[in-house]
């Protein structure tokens, strides 16, 4: 009898650990800015059995894609050059890898406690650099259209 006990507690866990992964999911959908003087915009949308990014600089946009969240390969345009994408959840949190020529940049996205703030882990494989992390506000589409 312990056996079953045991086996629906676990369950019940995983089930729980799964909402929250969709929840935390679920919560980056919108649109962010950065606060810094970059003007870099973030837009996740959700597009079907994919998500829309589009990221834009200083009003410039930058690249605009559908990709599915399973980690199969999409070819995008991004100013100009062609690069493979990648996107996946690790938890609550969407992972992009992008691929141009021997460059590898992977990007995790995730959305900070108070809800309102999309950390945006950057981190380059190849070639090694530093990686960062940049904090954007969520913003409201509509009021900032008045």
């Amino acid at each position: 009898m312990t056996g079953w006990i045991t086996a629906a507690l676990a369950l019940a866990l995983c089930g729980t650990a799964f909402a929250d992964d969709d929840e935390g999911r679920a919560k980056l959908i919108g649109n962010w800015q950065s606060a810094s003087d970059t003007g870099a915009a973030w837009s996740l949308q959700n597009d079907g059995d994919s998500i829309r990014i589009t990221h834009t600089e200083g009003g410039r946009k930058i690249a605009e894609f559908a990709c599915n969240t399973l980690g199969k390969e999409c070819a995008i345009k991004e100013s100009g050059r062609d690069i493979k994408v990648s996107l996946w959840y690790n938890g609550p949190k969407l992972v992009e890898m992008e691929v141009h020529g021997s460059d590898v940049l992977k990007r995790r996205f995730s959305v900070a406690a108070d809800g309102d703030t999309l950390d945006l882990e950057v981190i380059p494989i190849s070639p090694n650099r530093k990686a960062e992390t940049l904090h954007l506000k969520r913003i409201n589409v509509s009021a900032s259209r008045q």
